[in-house]
């Protein structure tokens, strides 16, 4: 029996994402390797193989596109000939150089496939399930799926699910919640819309549990932008207004007494305190001094940089200006990370890359101005969420989300008979 091309790039593209998700639990739980490492040395090569060997006849906007992806990632590549590597290094400039990757398969799936939306929502569906089911399991067992320190643990009232801390889940919740919200307006029935608000406010509930104050303040502004869309848009403004005047005249004193009056149970002790800190003592938070540290001397200090100094290795340039030695590998900021490991050439190609997407969002003739302007919300989040985990060399799932919208953005549509019914909520 011939097995079918797109069979096989479907089977890839699901299992990097089940590797990408159950690696870390899988070592933790069950001490066996993690299988997103070989998995992902094998993506790079297979995925070169692939373009070569398949129809060179491109979408031009996705051709671009995929051009702008290679140069950001490809140019990484030439660390592992120039810079001494340890094997996690060497992991990271991989797990970077599959990025590009993902988007080929993604783009050889979507642009044969005899229903694209049904694509993506099977796929974000999936995704999902692994954002929002574990941490679930976690609260309800106490089982920890992945090894952390004290400070991140769950007996410290810490929730992360299949990842290694609560900003990486928190981060991806809020990537993959506007795919959620465009994906489950495009041709879909009432009962879909319904479960698509389902998800989408189920990506929100974990982005609150993981405490992540940029993620939780991100993910109300594209709530808000949500409702401003529809077609009761004025009324959302003015209720949207009304609420703001009425919390800004409760009394500071009484919010700051009812955050202290939580502490006692331990999840919503962390999150409590965090919020604390964020609204009334921001100075004591040790978190956000650092990172302000970071982010002025590079900003006064901005190196002149072709190659960079490779994946997590900054302490040359860092060296004797920070107060801790955490800046050395983990920026916490991913156009610095970027730029500082890799130098201006893959900082323009990112650029490309931003610039491409917003361009043919706003432009896309498959969207209506809705969709249009959580697509431009999701770059947005994007470029805003690199900023809140460590380093997101590490999760080239991260980039799933933009890259599912930018292709349904310039594709021609193949799913008119499956879409002759619209709900229009």
């Amino acid at each position: 029996m011939k097995i079918k091309k797109q069979n096989i790039y479907i089977t890839m593209l699901y299992t990097m994402v089940t590797a990408y998700m159950l690696g870390p639990m899988l070592s933790y739980k069950l001490g066996i390797p993690r299988i997103d490492n070989p998995l992902t040395l094998l993506l790079v090569p297979a995925t070169l193989l692939i373009f070569f060997i398949e129809n060179k006849t491109f979408n031009s906007k996705a051709g671009l596109m995929l051009m702008a992806v290679g140069l950001m990632t490809g140019w990484s590549a030439i660390h592992l000939f120039i810079t001494p590597l340890d094997s996690v290094r060497v992991m990271d400039t991989f797990f970077f150089l599959s990025v590009a990757g993902l988007f080929y398969l993604l783009y050889l799936i979507l642009s044969r496939h005899e229903n694209p939306l049904r694509f993506v929502r099977r796929l974000l569906v999936y995704f999902c399930a692994f954002i929002i089911i574990p941490p679930v399991i976690e609260v309800l067992t106490g089982i920890q799926f992945v090894k952390s320190d004290e400070i991140l643990a769950i007996e410290a009232g810490v929730i992360k699910g299949f990842f290694f801390n609560p900003n990486n889940l928190g981060t991806t919740a809020l990537f993959f919640a506007p795919a959620v919200l465009i994906f489950f307006n495009i041709g879909v029935n009432k009962r879909e819309y319904l479960f698509g608000w389902i998800l989408f406010l189920s990506l929100g509930a974990i982005v609150f549990a993981s405490a992540s104050r940029t993620a939780t303040m991100s993910y109300i502004i594209l709530f808000i932008l949500n409702l401003i869309y529809r077609n009761n848009g004025l009324f959302t403004l003015m209720t949207i207004g009304v609420t703001g005047a009425g919390l800004s005249m409760i009394p500071k004193q009484y919010i700051a007494d009812f955050l202290l009056s939580i502490h006692g149970n331990a999840f919503l002790e962390n999150i409590s305190s965090r919020l604390y800190l964020f609204l009334f003592n921001l100075e004591s938070d040790n978190s956000v001094g650092y990172r302000q540290e970071i982010y002025n001397y590079f900003w006064s200090n901005p190196p002149l940089l072709l190659y960079g100094y490779g994946p997590k290795n900054f302490q040359e340039y860092f060296g004797g200006h920070l107060s801790d030695s955490l800046g050395f590998e983990n920026p916490h900021s991913f156009i610095i990370e970027l730029y500082l490991g890799f130098g201006m050439i893959s900082l323009i190609g990112f650029i490309c890359y931003i610039i491409w997407y917003a361009v043919n969002v706003f432009l896309s003739q498959n969207l209506r101005n809705k969709q249009k302007a959580i697509g431009l919300a999701a770059i947005g989040l994007f470029i805003l969420g690199g900023f809140i985990p460590s380093t997101i060399l590490r999760m080239p799932f991260l980039w799933l989300p933009c890259f599912l919208i930018f292709l349904y953005s310039v594709l021609p549509q193949r799913d008119t008979a499956y879409n002759a019914y619209r709900y229009t909520p």
